[in-house]
């Protein structure tokens, strides 16, 4: 599942002070986000959302998760025992706080990095005024594709209003 992501549609955001935003970049560009996946894929964890922000002269740093099958709090747990360290050294002399979490039930998908993600999982998609419910079957930059009531339904990003997870 891990494997077929493609890395290219990815966008991590780094936020600062007050949630101003203070750029975007792609994960090869996010010096944070490549100490941070190599780690969580050793936990065959994909790296669905990272985000940064100074709260308090802390620098806080949400990590949220996803792994076929779920993943637990135990997991959670142990994956940002490995992370902390590597972030206090990236971070040098600034406090962290550290938090790494699932996606959820009902996440909102916010790009199609997240629907190439969690392929094969349930979704909701709003489109216009109607809610059609399926299971992802592909994803690529443009589009995705569900499977609905036993009928391949195809959609580009641009149609779909809300996508969520359920």
């Amino acid at each position: 599942m891990l494997g077929e992501v493609d890395y290219d549609f990815f966008f991590c955001r780094l936020i600062i002070l007050k949630g101003r935003i203070l750029k975007f970049s792609d994960y090869n560009q996010n010096e944070l986000f490549a100490i941070i996946d190599p780690i969580c894929r050793g936990f065959s964890s994909a790296v669905v959302h990272l985000s940064t922000a100074m709260v308090k002269n802390t620098l806080q740093i949400r990590i949220v998760l996803y792994k076929k099958g779920g993943i637990n709090i135990d997991a959670c747990s142990e994956i940002s025992r490995a992370v902390l360290p590597r972030v206090e050294v990236w971070a040098n002399e600034r406090d962290v706080n550290l938090e790494v979490s699932s996606p959820g039930v009902g996440r909102t998908l916010k790009d199609a990095y997240e629907f190439m993600v969690f392929k094969g999982e349930k979704i909701r998609l709003l489109l216009i005024e109607e809610w059609i419910d399926g299971i992802i079957i592909d994803a690529d930059e443009s589009s995705v594709s569900i499977k609905a009531d036993d009928e391949q339904l195809n959609f580009e990003y641009e149609t779909i209003q809300k996508a969520k997870l359920y």
